[in-house]
């Protein structure tokens, strides 16, 4: 699904509800709408008859999954930032908190619900309220100008939930803090009912996994990221593929921001979200400082532990093949597309660091389409570094697996610039580099993102062969890569014996900086099946021994 699609869809939606085109109890995240009432969804979502009193009537919709003014600790004088506000239930529910010293301002894509909300203010005679149309992906906020923030049932409808709490932890000051009421999942969730627009606006399509979620905070930079409530989200006809599978959660966490303690916010917009204590800014973090002949690799970032379970004291050494086949099986199911096993060794790293266990799990995930078809630019690039963090959750959640279950682990995460991924990926047996430096495998072609384990168990089923060699001779033939590169980042040159070899020039690859995938988009093996592309390889170099 396309991001911009879904966001037009939802938009849409929304609109209808404030133009009364549409029951809010369709699109109610509060788990409770058998009452045709929208007082009663409010109340169901935690709002009490008190709150709904104090403010303009027509601010309540009855949407969302929580009450987060009752837990954000909003006091008199604060800032405040409602992310999607609709019809303003938040803003005003906060005003009456920050009193005449302090500000709420309310942030929604949606021209009427933004008009709405402008005319509820004026009829209730708030004074300390502001209402702007926005993205909370690009917040139209300066940096470091919110005390609090708070959001219900909203950062679960956009795409690229990564980026909002970027742009929210940008905006927020030093030891700002955030509380969010939003949907969750725990569980797998058919694949058709993720690609439903209606369940998207429904808030159930976009939710992330619960653990993927908090790690989404944390990797934002965000500190104590706290679950302060939960509850299982129901309604009348749910779906029964979804019962007890959909949460809303309350969570609560801070910006903390002191001299001496390092940043880690990823801001993908490039902008700067420190505190004025000397701490980088995200852009230089997301530099493209790398080695040469990294493999494929962005960056060169010490990403935040997000792990929740700790290394063993004792770790195992040995797994049986029952549990080989449950870990990945496990892979699998979170959408991990291939498992492969091998020895790191030295000429694969491009740090100098020393690994404990050189015991090595490659992982590889599909790149999705919305990457392929963005051109290369800040959207491109913001898809791109969103599909390397979700690896990295990914490759978390597997990491905690293996401890759970006695091994010790590190891992090596796909925007680290720690290891050469290609190579690595080609000595696993997953694949073979092709001219663009990119490992081409059968499943997936060019087009993966790579991430790999260090791990203890030394019984790893390693492959000695590997039958994907002929790639380089097919590669060599073909060269539309090279073609397809508009930054002339490939070079074909001619070796000393007449052989052709092809340089990849990473100062002048735009694959990083600009989200830039020409390259794959070029290559035969993103067009058609693996195994195509060898039989006719193979039918045609039988013809030239023939002629021979």
């Amino acid at each position: 699904m396309e991001d911009k699609k879904i966001k037009e869809f939802v938009k849409k939606r929304y609109s209808k509800i404030v133009n009364n085109e549409e029951d809010s109890a369709e699109c109610s995240c509060c788990g409770n709408t058998k009452e045709n009432s929208i007082i009663k969804q409010a109340q169901a979502a935690g709002y009490t008859m008190e709150e709904i009193k104090s403010i303009p009537l027509e601010a309540v919709f009855g949407l969302g999954c929580g009450n987060p003014t009752a837990l954000a600790e909003i006091n008199p004088g604060d800032v405040v930032l409602d992310l999607g506000s609709g019809g303003g239930i938040d803003v005003f529910l906060a005003a009456n908190k920050v009193g005449e010293e302090g500000k709420v301002i309310g942030v929604d894509m949606t021209p009427e619900m933004i008009e709405t909300a402008i005319k509820n203010a004026k009829e209730g005679g708030y004074t300390n309220v502001e209402f702007k149309q926005g993205e909370i992906e690009n917040l139209p906020l300066e940096d470091n100008s919110i005390d609090v923030i708070i959001s219900n049932c909203v950062i679960n409808l956009t795409p690229n939930k990564l980026k909002a709490y970027n742009e929210a932890y940008r905006v927020l000051k030093s030891n700002g803090r955030i509380l969010v009421s939003d949907i969750v999942t725990e569980g797998d969730i058919p694949s058709e009912i993720r690609k439903n627009f209606q369940a998207w606006a429904g808030c159930v399509a976009g939710a992330l996994d619960k653990d993927e979620y908090i790690n989404t905070i944390k990797i934002a930079g965000f500190k104590d990221v706290e679950v302060v409530s939960e509850h299982n989200f129901t309604e009348p006809n749910m779906d029964k593929r979804l019962i007890g599978k959909i949460i809303s959660q309350e969570i609560k966490a801070i910006k903390k921001c002191e001299c001496g303690e390092p940043i880690e916010s990823i801001d993908e917009t490039g902008k700067d979200s420190g505190c004025g204590c000397g701490s980088e800014s995200a852009k230089e973090l997301l530099g493209n400082d790398t080695n040469d002949d990294s493999g494929c690799g962005c960056g060169d970032i010490d990403y935040p532990d997000i792990s929740l379970v700790k290394n063993p004291d004792n770790p195992s050494f040995f797994a049986n093949k029952e549990f080989i086949q449950n870990l990945e099986e496990y892979a699998h199911s979170l959408g991990i597309l291939n498992v492969g096993y091998t020895l790191i060794t030295p000429d694969l790293l491009i740090h100098d660091k020393f690994i404990q266990y050189p015991f090595t799990i490659v992982l590889t995930m599909e790149m999705n389409e919305d990457i392929i078809n963005t051109p290369p630019g800040e959207d491109a690039k913001d898809l791109n570094d969103t599909a390397y963090v979700r690896l990295g959750i990914l490759t978390t959640k597997i990491s905690d697996y293996l401890r759970k279950n006695g091994f010790a682990t590190e891992i090596a995460h796909p925007y680290g610039g720690l290891v050469k991924f290609s190579q690595l990926g080609q000595k696993a047996s997953l694949g073979w580099i092709g001219q663009s430096g990119l490992l081409i495998s059968p499943e997936l072609g060019p087009r993966q993102k790579i991430s790999a384990i260090f791990v203890s168990i030394a019984n790893l089923p390693i492959k000695e062969s590997n039958e994907h060699s002929w790639i380089t001779d097919y590669c060599e033939k073909c060269g539309k890569c090279i073609k397809a590169c508009p930054e002339k980042a490939l070079i074909e040159n001619e070796t000393c014996c007449g052989e052709k070899e092809t340089e990849f020039v990473q100062e002048l690859c735009i694959g990083c900086s600009e989200g830039c995938t020409y390259c794959i988009e070029g290559c035969p093996f993103d067009q058609k099946e693996y195994t195509h592309i060898k039989n006719r390889f193979d039918k045609m170099n039988a013809k030239l021994r023939a002629k021979q």
